[in-house]
């Protein structure tokens, strides 16, 4: 864990175009700095450096509380420690802090899906941000490490966010009659998040008998491996699954021409990493693709559909973070669409229509497979809907702090006194 969380601050430091020496710290193992004596630890691991100037840098790119004490800037990283006896310098908050209901967010590759890439597919488990920011022309090997990568990581976003909508008794009401569900992913690559949104079908709704799938990818490849993906999930299925490959290089959202099926919307239309390629190809002159793809595709939703807009928090060469762009794009889009409105992050779906913040949501999601325990991918999205289907929901935030990256408040609701995940669907809304 240690060593990979290293490699993912080398990632970070040269996303910002720095090199800085850091060190990275296990509270439970390691031997800390002395400094480390006056401050509370309160996660698995501190990483700390010396440069102070990237005080507001780092907190808008991880979306965390960056501290400073004395000459070291210094954030936290992995899982919260609970067990005084394990730190006794600790000072712990309130136990009711603690009692935060967050978003499931951990989950693991199904056995047979894990045993058909890295068995048979031989995929190859090896994060390479950089090289994996643009992934039309990925070929071979290289294809293999996406796959053994990125697929789980997609799989995991997907099912865990659907996982939690599934278990909502409004959105539930809405499909009770369903025989068959659509879905259309767009940037599909090898379909990590078709595969993690069949197996929440799956989980949640027996009576669905067929599951039409429409995926568009540049990537002959990528589709070629989704389509033997699809075959093997097909054999542990309980419902019919139709597949429809539409190979097509997407270089401008906005001019792009999709025909959806004749006389049919979709349920679920998915978009997972997409975007930002698009926007870091076009060097500054497609950067208004969040806004173009709501545009474009929201309006094939059917009237009770999901669109999803997932995408890395990175930052692009040229411009703001992925988030900001995201949520700008998304607010203004919806102001033209207004049929069309926000579900999830809960605050989004409240104060959109007036917010102009730089607002900077993450996620983090964690999968185990056969390669690695508890990889991590950090993300942003927001969820969008019919407004005559959020309307269904009447979200009530009143009273709380949304929480919309762990503990990083919306700044709407931040005279609430009840901490409250942002991403976080209730099993029954009151």
């Amino acid at each position: 864990m240690k060593k990979d969380l290293t490699k993912h601050i080398i990632e970070i430091f040269n996303s910002l175009g720095k090199t800085v020496p850091f060190e990275v710290c296990d509270c439970y193992n390691d031997t800390l700095p002395d400094w480390t004596n006056s401050i509370q630890l309160t996660h698995e691991f501190i990483v700390f450096c010396q440069d102070l100037s990237l005080k507001q840098r780092l907190q808008v790119f991880t979306g965390k509380n960056i501290f400073e004490n004395g000459k070291y800037l210094y954030w936290f990283e992995g899982d919260k420690i609970f067990e005084a006896e394990c730190l006794p310098n600790i000072e712990f908050q309130k136990l009711e802090e603690e009692k935060i209901q967050y978003l499931k967010t951990d989950t693991r590759l199904p056995s047979f899906i894990d045993d058909f890439i890295f068995n048979h597919l031989k995929a190859i488990y090896a994060p390479d941000f950089q090289r994996f920011e643009y992934n039309l022309d990925l070929t071979g090997e290289e294809i293999r490490k996406y796959l053994g990568t990125y697929f789980p990581r997609s799989y995991a976003e997907s099912f865990c966010i659907f996982d939690n909508i599934f278990q909502n008794r409004v959105y539930q009401e809405t499909i009770t009659n369903k025989k068959s569900l659509s879905i259309l992913s767009v940037g599909c690559g090898t379909g990590g998040d078709i595969i993690g949104l069949i197996t929440a079908i799956e989980k949640h709704f027996h009576a669905i008998s067929e599951i039409n799938i429409w995926a568009i990818d540049g990537n002959i490849e990528a589709l070629v491996i989704l389509e033997q993906i699809l075959d093997k999930v097909k054999l542990q299925s309980s419902k019919k699954i139709t597949f429809k490959k539409n190979e097509s290089v997407i270089n401008s959202i906005s001019d792009f021409n999709f025909e959806n099926p004749p006389n049919s919307k979709f349920d679920f239309i998915l978009s997972f990493k997409f975007v930002c390629e698009i926007i870091a190809l076009g060097k500054g002159n497609l950067d208004y693709s969040y806004f173009d793809f709501v545009i474009k595709f929201l309006p094939m939703l059917s009237d009770n559909g999901l669109c999803i807009l997932l995408d890395v928090t990175t930052k692009p060469k040229h411009n703001t973070y992925n988030p900001i762009l995201m949520n700008k794009q998304a607010n203004q889009a919806l102001k033209v669409l207004n049929e069309y409105k926000t579900l999830l992050p809960i605050p989004c779906s409240v104060y959109s229509d007036r917010c102009v913040c730089d607002c900077f949501q993450q996620k983090t999601f964690t999968v185990t497979h056969s390669k690695h325990t508890n990889d991590k991918s950090r993300v942003t999205y927001r969820i969008f809907v019919p407004a005559k289907l959020k309307d269904q929901f009447n979200f009530m935030v009143n009273g709380t702090k949304q929480l919309i990256n762990n503990d990083k408040i919306c700044p709407f609701t931040n005279n609430g006194q009840l901490n409250v995940d942002a991403y976080l669907l209730q099993s029954t809304v009151e």
